[in-house]
């Protein structure tokens, strides 16, 4: 029997606006290395999250992503487990421990079907979270 650390799922899928589909803030606009806050991501779907200078203090920082391929929706189950075996693997490059023993923790922005279908959305964002403020980047914090 394996150990399983829980992945924490505050956020679920990512939500288009309006016909658009995107705001000036778009999480379809975020990248790998950007800085957030949790309390932007919070909610069953996120549509728009504000990027922050890392030099700031914040709380969350986009450490991978993984691009599915295909034209149809694999199904929720599918983008979950594929998407949490990436950032399960990325989390231990990124910050330089397993993440079962790591003190921080993660959650991950997916496409929902609408963004598949839509927007084009192929991508999870793999989010680390930090329970106290920090500045700078958590990679290879160790910790």
């Amino acid at each position: 029997m394996s150990l399983r650390r829980p992945v924490l799922a505050a956020v679920a899928t990512l939500a288009l606006v309006g016909a658009a589909g995107c705001s000036a803030n778009s999480v379809l606009d975020l990248t790998v290395g950007d800085c957030l806050n949790q309390s932007d991501l919070e909610g069953d779907e996120v549509s728009s999250v504000e990027a922050v200078e890392c030099s700031e203090e914040h709380d969350a920082e986009i450490f991978a992503e993984h691009e599915f391929t295909g034209d149809s929706y694999p199904g929720l189950t599918v983008v979950q487990e594929e998407s949490e075996e990436v950032c399960t693997e990325k989390f231990e490059e990124f910050i330089g421990v397993p993440y079962l023993e790591s003190e921080l923790y993660f959650t991950m922005l997916y496409p929902s079907e609408q963004s598949w279908d839509d927007a084009d959305d192929r991508t999870t964002l793999c989010i680390v979270l930090s329970e106290e403020p920090m500045t700078g980047s958590l990679e290879g914090a160790a910790i």
